[in-house]
């Protein structure tokens, strides 16, 4: 009888043990395998190299040799030796140029996409025009802008057909303006898919709603329409106030002697000074800068944030 018993328990626990997992189970697993690729992918190209250029900020260079230590020299020199601090103050405000005129430009094309066009088709023939400076080659880009305000270029050329100047006009070219022009010509796609998206989510009911309550059109842009669109133009800000922060070729092709930016800073000491410590304390510095802007954008998007 003891042994029936021992038998039927020994059997009981056997069957626990093959019990087939739970679908919450399944999914855990499900989950995870699809989880890994990215997780590693962020490690191995984020992570990993975000700490090695951690670890190169504290060291210095004995010769030609990186010699490892913990010592804050290299951010010193980022914040208070000439030209690091302020080269990077001026590429901040180049990258905030950018971000504003991108936006400027951005919006009416993303208003016309979510509300003005007759029909789907042209929704879609606007969206291929915005994407498709893309498919070309961003040297291509810049060399076409550099090309266009040159001396010999299509304004200059068109200046002095209609007998407005006698000679060309050289402001034009190698300064801020050229490459925030530029910039703000390469990047302002982000930005009108950025506003875009969340003018997308807009219900039409709700505009119907508000125009049979007798709203006009400038009362549901002020009260509807641009505060859903916030968190859109502050994400189209991020993408492009980052990208124009850190660009090299556009400063470098179209700007003079006095638009260095930080690119420009770093890769000069990657490769001619041959100071490793002191560009990876520069990216450090950059990278920690960009959490704050984008934590400080996030609180202000929660703040800003209309719920549909």
């Amino acid at each position: 009888m003891a042994g029936s018993v021992s038998e039927d328990a020994g059997s009981m626990s056997a069957a626990k043990v093959r019990r087939p997992p739970s679908a919450k189970a399944l999914e855990r697993r499900h989950m995870a395998i699809w989880l890994l690729p990215p997780l590693l992918w962020f490690v191995l190209f984020m992570l990993v190299p975000y700490a090695i250029t951690a670890f190169y900020s504290f060291g210095r260079m004995e010769g030609v040799v990186f010699a490892p230590g913990f010592s804050l020299e290299n951010y010193r020199k980022v914040f208070f030796d000439d030209p690091y601090g302020p080269i990077i103050l001026r590429s901040a405000w180049i990258g905030l140029l950018t971000a504003l005129f991108s936006s400027l430009l951005a919006y009416p094309v993303a208003m016309a996409m979510a509300f003005n066009l007759p029909s789907e088709r042209a929704r879609q023939v606007v969206y291929i025009l915005v994407i498709l400076p893309w498919w070309a080659s961003y040297l291509v880009k810049a060399y076409a802008w550099k090309t266009i305000l040159g001396p010999a270029g299509l304004i200059n050329k068109g200046l002095m057909s209609l007998g407005l100047i006698d000679e060309p006009i050289r402001m034009f070219l190698y300064n801020d303006f050229s490459v925030v022009l530029t910039l703000t010509y390469i990047f302002t796609p982000f930005a009108v898919l950025s506003i875009y998206a969340q003018l997308e989510r807009i219900p039409a009911s709700l505009i119907e709603a508000a125009r049979d309550m007798g709203a006009n059109g400038l009362e549901i842009f002020r009260r509807i329409v641009l505060p859903i669109s916030v968190p859109g133009v502050l994400a189209g800000g991020v993408i492009t106030f980052s990208l124009g922060f850190g660009d090299f070729l556009a400063p470098a092709l179209l700007g003079g002697s006095d638009s260095l930016m930080i690119s420009s800073v770093v890769i000069s000491l990657l490769g001619v000074a041959n100071d490793r410590p002191l560009a990876a304390a520069i990216g450090v510095t950059i990278i920690v800068l960009a959490a704050l802007l984008i934590s400080a954008v996030n609180r202000l998007e929660k703040r800003t944030q209309v719920r549909l």
